[in-house]
């Protein structure tokens, strides 16, 4: 009977805490399906056990690693602490990875400092919290005076170094078909250096669209962080990054708050959704330069980690499919500039507007300034002046937090352009706050009046440009909502009215959900009014606005795995009046290479196409190539990616662009080496060498190398390093490697017998070796060389082995073998 009680126990225990795991089921124990407390202390299970399931999914108390995002910047994966509760412990490990201040006061002390539970909520309650333990992450919204300053002491971070990058991506499109053949490149290099602690780049694209070629300066500048101001320093072809005004793209200097470029140009947190009809190549303009192109596969894609030029510009997003059909729609600026707080501090820009900003005029010399200041823990205000010749404008901007979740930012600017003799005011709202558990609401809202100028429009109307085509007002709305059995919804609107009565909408939603191992969505893209983006077009000249592919697309998509890393995925899409499906089957087959095939159909033509891509990563660059065949048409495509570092020590190639702050990580001489950076996994060259392509500056980074990619015979002192790393700098990283040679020997006497089991082996200076194992085997963990032993026999006798190894060992073999006769002396 006590056993029969003891399993009934056990198998309770295990139910609640499958229960607990289980997504979906705490709401319903929450809501009175409650646990019999008087039949689990029969049990001998203690009625608290019931409390702790009875609440919502938690993290389980003690330490779990978990991804870390503050203010929307991912910060990698560290190790965090929980209590009983599931809620977070505030460490001073977690407080350094997270680049914030250590209150003084503490919740709880621990058995060592480092275990201190510090009470950052209490001392900065404007604080968001939200833990996701489904899928293992941490996310916090934090005002901005609890960011800990950059640590601009000497010796606290490395500096130095020199090095010299070239980042590319380079995109094609070929397309032959009866009536001929096109074809469009791309080519996005970066290239530059890094000394003493200066960074130099220059960006640009190479655009060739059948034989029409031109080229685009995106900027070219020298950049160093200024200790004594606290600042970072930008000379050259530059894009303003003042938070009050307009980007605008300029030849000359400005200083900005530290913090501005602590993220880096490819951090920014804005996202950009749309659904490719086919595969397409995706463009995004911001401020009139390219910033992004790239190659997306027929279905919904999702841009992340944009290189911005500033935080107050909108994106112009166009999707060309192969067969040249484009659509276009807009990310007005005021979405995404509430994404993280404005750093505290001055801003100041002077130069001369670009020569690619303007066209047929004088180019204005432009000097704006701006300061931001905080208003106690929860607001911050900010203030700037603009001004040239003919041209001068205010602004002042204010963001709050209210009920500790609630974020809203109000920015008003006013203009006054002498050349047109015309003043006028923008207005611009937004608005972000969870509204519930897992559902988040995001709203904006700009308008200006028709005599508002930004510093490029200002005395365009006097030569004879229409202005009527800048928006009048624009409007977004975004939400995000998840919950365990029903999915998760995201849904993004984007309205934009213009002076001259045309008006735009632009709606992505999408649904999806996991039944059983099978993944269901549903994705409705919807355009209406779309145009080209705005260009400075005279009136006598051609139209302004050139209407786009307008229309409603819903995609519906199944898709049914196949084992760990394949699977197979079949959809059906309707857009206007073409029906389309398809199925494709998807396969990664190692940390290298990953493919696709499938199959469309046209249902109203009775066409069908097959199509095939494979993704391949051989170490040091990337490469995709795709075909696309229907009974019209064959497009080809193909995208090669990757940067490359020179180096003191040679050249090195990288899978991924090199950023701002960067290092070289040798792994003794051992090639194919793989190293965990904070930008993904790099392999070693044939030197024992790869490029660390990008470090968090003033933060800790953390590297480790996968010892399971290592040779057998080979050995690390320590695998894992932390780093702070300033701006600017290059790092050089060494893991020390230890290569043993073992050898198991299988030793005879001179009469072809094994040795005794449990003899001893001596060296040559007779200290103990080893002994004898069964069968004559002697186990050699080190060594170097050719070596003399002594083996000391039951008969008072004893006999000499010489071991003579091979040249050459094989690192793949955790150890070598070797036949060896003892020779009695």
């Amino acid at each position: 009977m006590p056993s029969n009680v003891s399993q009934l126990r056990s198998r309770i225990l295990l139910g609640l805490a499958t229960l607990w795991s289980l997504p979906g089921t705490s709401a319903a124990v929450e809501l009175g399906q409650g646990f019999d407390v008087a039949a689990l202390t029969s049990l001998g299970i203690d009625p608290q056990v019931s409390e702790y399931f009875r609440s919502a999914a938690r993290f389980r108390e003690g330490i779990h690693v978990v991804g870390l995002r503050v203010n929307g910047t991912p910060l990698g994966l560290v190790d965090a602490r929980f209590d009983y509760q599931g809620q977070l412990c505030f460490t001073p490990a977690l407080l350094a990875k997270a680049g914030l201040v250590t209150p003084s006061r503490l919740l709880r002390e621990g058995i060592t400092p480092d275990q201190a539970c510090h009470d950052f909520v209490g001392e900065y309650p404007a604080t968001m919290v939200r833990l996701r333990p489904s899928s293992d992450e941490v996310t916090l919204v934090v005002p901005t005076q609890s960011l800990r300053a950059p640590e601009w002491e000497g010796g606290s971070f490395s500096e130095g170094g020199a090095a010299a990058i070239f980042n590319y991506d380079i995109l094609g499109f070929d397309t032959h078909s009866r009536s001929g053949s096109s074809r469009f490149v791309s080519a996005y290099t970066e290239a530059g250096f890094n000394l003493g602690n200066w960074i130099v780049r220059s960006r640009q694209f190479y655009v060739s669209d059948n034989g029409k070629t031109r080229t685009e300066q995106v900027n070219a500048y020298a950049q160093r962080d200024v200790a004594a101001l606290q600042s970072t320093f930008q000379v050259g072809q530059i894009s303003s990054n003042n938070p009050i005004f307009g980007g605008v793209q300029l030849t000359g200097l400005q200083f900005s708050p530290d913090g501005q470029q602590r993220s880096g140009a490819g951090d920014s947190n804005v996202v950009v959704e749309g659904l490719a009809q086919s595969q397409s190549r995706v463009e995004v303009r911001q401020s009139g330069a390219l910033i992004h192109s790239t190659l997306v596969p027929e279905g919904p894609f999702r841009l992340t980690g944009l290189p911005l030029l500033n935080s107050t510009s909108d994106l112009d997003v166009s999707v060309i499919d192969v067969r040249g059909a484009k659509r276009s729609f807009v990310v007005p600026a005021a979405s995404f500039r509430g994404g993280a707080p404005i750093e505290p501090g001055y801003y100041f820009s002077l130069g001369k507007v670009r020569e690619t900003s303007i066209d047929n005029q004088d180019y204005p010399v432009v000097a704006m300034g701006s300061g931001t200041w905080g208003l106690g823990q929860r607001s911050s205000l900010g203030f700037g002046l603009l001004s040239t010749d003919e041209y001068q404008s205010a602004g002042g901007s204010l963001s709050s937090v209210f009920f500790h979740q609630m974020t809203v930012g109000v920015r008003h600017n006013l203009s006054r352009d002498a050349q047109d003799e015309v003043g006028g005011a923008r207005s611009t709202l937004s608005l972000g706050t969870p509204l519930f558990a897992n559902l988040d609401i995001n709203l904006s809202a700009s308008a200006q009046s028709r005599g508002y100028r930004e510093v490029l429009d200002a005395g365009q109307a006097s030569r004879g440009y229409n202005l009527d085509a800048r928006f009048k007002r624009q409007y977004t709305a975004g939400l995000n909502w998840a919950a365990p059995s029903l999915g998760g919804f995201s849904f993004g609107f984007t309205r934009n009215s213009q002076f001259d009565g045309q008006s735009s909408d632009h709606l992505f939603a999408s649904w999806n959900n996991t039944f059983n191992g099978v993944g269901v969505a549903l994705i409705a893209d919807a355009q209406v009014g779309a145009t080209e983006p705005r260009r400075l077009d005279p009136v006598r000249g051609s139209r302004r606005d050139e209407r786009q592919d307008e229309g409603t697309s819903v995609r519906l998509q199944v898709t049914v795995p196949l084992g760990a890393d394949r699977r197979v995925s079949s959809y059906v899409s309707r857009r206007g009046d073409r029906l389309d499906a398809g199925t494709a089957l998807s396969e990664r087959v190692n940390d290298y290479v990953n493919y696709e095939v499938g199959v469309d159909r046209d249902m109203k033509e009775r066409e069908q196409s097959v199509r095939g891509r494979v993704d391949v990563l051989p170490l040091y660059t990337r490469v995709s190539l795709g075909i696309d065949r229907d009974p019209s048409n064959t497009h080809y495509s193909g995208q090669l990616q990757g940067g490359i570092v020179a180096h003191e020590h040679g050249v090195t190639f990288s899978p991924y662009a090199v950023q701002d702050t960067f290092g070289i990580v040798s792994v003794g001489d051992i090639g194919t080496a793989k190293v965990s950076t904070p930008q993904g996994p790099v392999w070693t060259d044939f030197s024992g060498q790869a490029v660390i392509p990008g470090l968090q500056a003033y933060s800790n980074n953390h590297l480790q190398v996968q010892t399971q990619s290592l040779p057998k015979r080979v050995d690390l002192k320590n695998g894992t390093k932390v780093l702070a790393a300033g701006r600017g700098s290059v790092n050089i990283l060494n893991f020390d490697v230890v290569k043993v040679r073992r050898l198991l020997l299988e030793a005879q006497d001179e009469e072809g017998r094994p040795l005794p089991q449990g003899a001893a082996v001596f060296g040559q200076d007779d200290s103990f070796v080893t002994s004898v194992v069964g069968e004559g085997m002697i186990f050699l963990s080190n060594i170097d060389g050719p070596q003399t032993l002594k083996v000391s026999l039951p008969d008072s006798q004893s006999c000499v082995l010489q071991v003579n190894p091979e040249q050459e060992p094989d690192d793949d073999k955790l150890y070598e073998t070797a036949p060896v006769v003892c020779h009695v002396r």
